[in-house]
């Protein structure tokens, strides 16, 4: 609520408030309504986890105790010798993860010797002390291999960790290997081939501090293959390849290292003793430094995906997929021939040019399988993100960033149609009690993106735009209350869809006292004391993703939505907290010709009790909030006029993202931004989807791995324009652990 008051004033919130004067009572005196209490939306079986939403998860569950036979890993550095493959080599992890809600899967992942290593060179700048430049050249790989097992308990597998004589390799890529994968099965060979420039300065700022800044320039071209055993009769091979370059810089602040003696470790006997404890200062120190780093990065980049669907029953398939791998490294050297074509592919492109170059990618690729790609595409792509990183010492650490891009997506299907995607990003995680050697306790990660999508047929015009909003949020530790809450933040937006300003619908919302209900609370209140925050409970883990879809009909009412509309619905998202208050006087605002509301002082003072210029003190005068909200909703007006008058398609959809990430006079983005425009749009033009999955640990409590769907998901061609987008996204993201 609080983000929903502006206009320069303090931000307001109704805890705030709730004892302040004259203010106190004209607040709204409803309680919060309580979500559990709706009827029960539909449900749907739950779909395949999405290689986007498999990164979140594996980031949120990544160093947390989590599950003590989870982080159990198998490590040979190296001078390990598992295989006597040639190309093989170099360090050896084996490790086990788990999509939510599935089996466990065993993974080999085997180092890539490459012949092609660059040297780092360093050259020290003697007359600046701390300063360096460095240049760097690495081509570096591995290979992956990705096994579903049978349980979906680690402690069950550990077992299966241990047996080393199964451990696999993508390489050799013999016809007869490759027909053998198991169904789920999956062999990934991501390689990098990087070219970069750095330099950086650093000197002590005080005892103990130390301040530093840096610069780069980074070149990646990124080939990889992957190969997925769908089932029986269908094995897909993805080939990617994408350059991306990116400009940084940066700057941090950070207390200085403790040696070995300070943390109580020895620095001499043998190398190999002196060389373990470095490492367990290293550990240590991650821990108990202090750090905070600012930084900027700009990157922009073009991705190639081919996609062929075979039969591994087919012996001669099989032959021509060997072949085409050759059993070693010259898959390399096919990228490479790909990547000349590459250069070609263009932004500015028209949806006809794009076609013509995929055909000749694809083409290249197909002649040597001897089959035809069943997808082909490339993903243009530019944008900046801004990062902060926080670490106080075991107590929290904070990482945030904000991320502005956009991507054009082409295809040979759909007769070339072309995407342009405008998106905002706002992504989070907050991890407390970070203990060296137990990782961290508690977690909460969250991540909001905005996508504006317009559509361009080939030999047409871009579309209008549509808006997708995708959240999601999961935790590790977390109490019952901070539960719930997560999943207020989807029916906070969800109970204001199509209400035109009119109040909320509490039946278009998750049931989030059913999926996590609260304790009953046996002690009797106290009159005269706080209010109680009642019992609670701790849950192991939860996950939650929000997908809501307003399609082209929806964002054109929302843009034409007159400013009194406009201004009703902003309002009613603000009775919440201030209803009494809104009662008395909202029937005064009116909106100008200009959008900026207005209302008479003079009027509003009286329905108040008060003089018009009365000199309360702004905390505890109610026409300084009214003031508030009249400037507010006249931010909201004018930010939705921005949108109309940007000019062409392109502009339009850039100022929606914009807008709809809180780049605006207004400053509403995300959720807050939607809970207002989701009122000026019919239902028909919208479609909401969550999906929860809870690792409760609580005795009594059944745990939920499901999907709720929400509004018009099935009419007005809801499923296939958003599978599009949805899979296109997902193709061109950087696999996952457990995807390809």
């Amino acid at each position: 609520m609080k983000n929903l008051i502006i206009a320069g004033a303090v931000l307001l919130t109704s805890a705030g408030y709730a004892s302040a004067g004259a203010l106190g009572e004209l607040q709204s005196a409803v309680p919060p309504s309580e979500p559990g209490a709706a009827a029960a939306p539909a449900v749907s079986t739950p779909a395949a986890i999405s290689s986007e939403l498999a990164n979140f998860w594996e980031n949120l569950k990544r160093n947390t105790f989590d599950d003590i036979c989870r982080n159990a890993e198998i490590r040979l550095n190296q001078e390990g010798k598992l295989v006597n493959v040639l190309g093989l080599g170099g360090k050896f992890n084996r490790y086990m993860r788990k999509f939510p809600g599935a089996n466990v899967a065993l993974i080999d992942e085997v180092g890539v010797s490459l012949s092609a290593t660059v040297g780092n060179e360093t050259l020290h700048l003697t007359d600046l002390p701390g300063a360096a430049v460095t240049l760097s050249g690495l081509l570096e790989g591995s290979s992956q291999v990705i096994r579903p097992l049978g349980s979906d308990r680690y402690c069950k597998e550990l077992g299966t960790l241990a047996k080393f004589y199964q451990v696999k390799t993508i390489l050799p890529a013999k016809a007869e290997r490759i027909a053998a994968m198991s169904n789920g099965e999956i062999w990934k060979l991501p390689l990098t081939l990087r070219l970069g420039f750095s330099s950086s300065f650093g000197t002590p700022a005080a005892e103990g501090l130390n301040v530093s800044l840096s610069a780069g320039r980074t070149g990646e071209t990124k080939p990889s293959v992957t190969l997925y055993r769908m089932d029986d009769n269908r094995l897909r091979l993805r080939l990617r390849l994408d350059r991306v370059e990116v400009n940084s810089v940066g700057a941090s602040v950070s207390s200085i290292q403790l040696p070995m003696s300070e943390i109580g470790l020895p620095g001499g006997e043998n190398i190999l003793a002196r060389l373990v404890k470095q490492q367990l200062a290293r550990e240590i120190n991650k821990y108990v430094a202090f750090n905070l780093s600012f930084g900027h990065s700009r990157f922009s980049g073009k991705k190639l995906l081919l996609e062929f669907i075979l039969d591994p029953k087919d012996a001669a398939q099989m032959e021509n997929l060997e072949k085409f791998l050759r059993g070693d490294f010259g898959i390399l050297k096919r990228f490479i021939e790909l990547g000349l074509s590459f250069n070609s592919f263009s932004e500015n492109d028209d949806s006809a040019e794009g076609l013509g170059n995929l055909g000749s990618a694809g083409g290249q690729a197909g002649q040597g399988l001897g089959v035809n790609p069943s997808f082909s595409g490339s993903n243009i792509y530019h944008g900046h993100t801004d990062s902060l990183h926080l670490q106080l010492p075991i107590l929290h650490t904070r990482d945030s960033n904000r991320t502005t891009a956009y991507n054009r997506y082409q295809s040979t299907g759909r007769e070339g149609e072309t995407l342009h995607v405008q998106q905002r990003t706002s992504a989070a995680s907050g991890s407390t009690m970070n203990i060296p050697f137990a990782k961290t306790l508690m977690k909460y990660d969250s991540n909001r993106n905005v996508y504006v999508v317009n559509k361009e047929a080939a030999g047409k015009a871009a579309g209008d735009a549509a808006l997708i909003y995708q959240q999601y949020e999961g935790f590790v530790t977390q109490g019952d209350a901070t539960a719930r809450g997560m999943l207020e933040h989807a029916n906070g937006v969800l109970r204001y869809v199509g209400m035109n300003g009119n109040g909320t619908d509490q039946t278009s919302t998750l049931p989030a006292g059913t999926i996590f209900p609260a304790l009953p609370d046996t002690e009797p209140a106290d009159p005269f004391g706080p209010p109680s925050l009642g019992p609670s409970k701790t849950y192991k883990s939860a996950l939650m993703s929000f997908k809501l879809i307003i399609n082209e009909g929806g964002v054109r009412e929302i843009l034409a939505a007159p400013a009194e509309a406009v201004m009703k619905a902003y309002l009613n998202v603000l009775r919440e907290g201030f209803g009494t208050l809104l009662d008395k006087v909202a029937d005064l605002f009116k909106v100008g010709a200009d959008g900026a509301v207005t209302y008479s002082r003079k009027a509003a003072a009286k329905r108040l009790g008060m003089l018009p210029y009365d000199e309360l003190e702004d905390a505890t005068n109610p026409l300084k909030l009214v003031d508030t909200l009249v400037e507010g909703a006249s931010r909201v007006i004018l930010d939705l006029a921005s949108v109309r008058n940007a000019g062409d398609w392109k502009g339009r959809s850039e100022r929606l993202a914009a807008v709809s990430a809180g780049d605006s006079k207004s400053g509403l983005g995300y959720e807050d931004f939607l809970k207002v425009v989701v009122q000026l749009a019919d239902r028909k033009n919208v479609s909401a989807a969550v999906y929860v999955h809870t690792d409760k640990r609580v005795k009594g409590e059944a745990d939920v791995t499901q999907t709720y769907q929400f509004f018009n998901n099935r009419d007005a061609g809801f499923d296939g324009t958003v599978a599009e987008v949805e899979q296109m996204r997902d193709r061109f993201n950087n696999p996952a652990e457990l995807t390809d």
